[in-house]
């Protein structure tokens, strides 16, 4: 008898002694069925089972849609709150959550203690590590992307866009090379030609006709030069004419082309804006433009609106989620101006979750869930590069 109750004392203690890792769950095969949409509220989150204490945990998150929305549902929805329901059903952990209004908020709630994870659209950079927290495996790519005011084309935009400097220069040109053309041409044929006698008023105005006509080619042969020196001049005319009128056509073309290919070069010296402790911001310090931050999401959007910034820079996933909203008046212009990774934030010193998070979101990525999570969010194929 003493021999099985020194087996069962041995069997106890050593289960006892376990690293918290063999204890946890065995993974299960993930599917987007774990997270159905119901009409109702397509956003709700895994129900916790109760067949097991749950060990409640803090997490941390602020409003980013479509990773994490918080309104019109009693908790947060998303891409992020449903990966982070996935893995706390797995953990066998009950969630607690808390909102903050900002990302440098919700880090610095985290580094005071009084959440426990952090997940939202987390960047993983090298600053935010350096002050004292830890990030999980990269769960998705994105990047920073600039937002501009889409072009409105209505007639009022389109005359005052005729009054840019960029149109009136080469409008200048034209008049002013024309009249410069038509005195020579007077001065050259005034006492030979008909056509450019009389006083010097007549006279320069048919010579600024002639380069009008010679430099649109509408015609030729109404008014036409006779001397040597007068046949120079038009010739040396016709030869520059394709230069300015080139010039002409290239600055309405460009003119175009900015509207749909701006990039940060080309507002070199502009106001562009971010939002205040985000990597938007800390990108921006680094480039030629004027930085201006803001709180929140919606002033940045209703400054860029007003003509207070001419660009906003934020991250790619969130700001492409906000134009499907409002397809009439944004638009994404450039590429990627940064290749970023969303991780889960805890605090240094917490390598058991941490182990524990990053096996299951490498688990997930192997077996297709965080893909089948990005259909349900973004309705397409999530690219390599972000």
């Amino acid at each position: 008898m003493f021999k099985y109750l020194g087996t069962l004392v041995f069997i106890h203690l050593g289960l006892g002694l376990a690293p918290a890792s063999a204890l946890t769950p065995p993974i299960v095969q993930k599917t987007i069925a774990d997270t159905p949409i119901v009409e109702a509220n397509p956003f709700e989150t895994l129900s916790i089972s109760q067949a097991q204490p749950k060990t409640v945990i803090r997490v941390g998150t602020k409003d980013l849609p479509p990773f994490v929305a918080l309104k019109p549902a009693t908790q947060p929805y998303g891409y992020s709150a449903d990966l982070w329901q996935s893995i706390a059903d797995d953990l066998a952990l009950q969630t607690e959550w808390v909102t903050y209004p900002s990302v440098s908020d919700l880090l610095t709630g985290l580094k005071r203690g009084d959440v426990d994870v952090a997940i939202a659209g987390i960047s993983v950079t090298a600053q935010r590590e350096a002050e004292g927290l830890d990030f999980s495996y990269p769960f998705y790519q994105a990047g920073l992307q600039l937002m501009v005011l889409k072009p409105n084309t209505t007639v009022t935009t389109f005359a005052s866009s005729m009054l840019n400097w960029h149109h009136l220069r080469p409008i200048f040109l034209i008049f002013g090379s024309s009249t410069i053309v038509g005195g020579l041409i007077w001065l050259a044929e005034r006492k030979h030609n008909d056509h450019f006698s009389g006083n010097p008023i007549q006279g320069v105005s048919q010579g600024i006709w002639f380069a009008v006509v010679t430099l649109g080619t509408f015609g030729y042969g109404d008014v036409t030069p006779r001397k040597f020196t007068g046949r120079l001049i038009a010739t040396l005319w016709m030869g520059l004419s394709f230069f300015i009128v080139a010039d002409f056509i290239a600055s309405l073309t460009v003119q175009q082309l900015s509207k749909h290919e701006l990039d940060l070069t080309a507002l070199s010296g502009e106001s562009v804006g971010a939002l205040k402790g985000t990597t938007g911001e800390f990108f921006l310090q680094s480039q030629p433009v004027k930085l201006v931050t803001y709180p929140s999401f919606e002033t940045a959007v209703s400054a860029l609106e007003d003509g207070e910034i001419k660009g906003l820079v934020q991250d790619a996933p969130a700001l492409r989620h906000f134009i499907n909203l409002n397809p009439d008046n944004f638009e994404l212009v450039g590429t990627l101006l940064t290749h970023e990774g969303y991780g889960i934030a805890v605090r240094e010193n917490e390598s058991n979750l941490l182990e524990a998070i990053d096996r299951l979101i490498l688990d997930y990525q192997q077996q297709g869930f965080l893909q089948q999570l990005h259909q349900k969010w973004f309705k397409e194929e999530q690219s390599t590069t972000g």
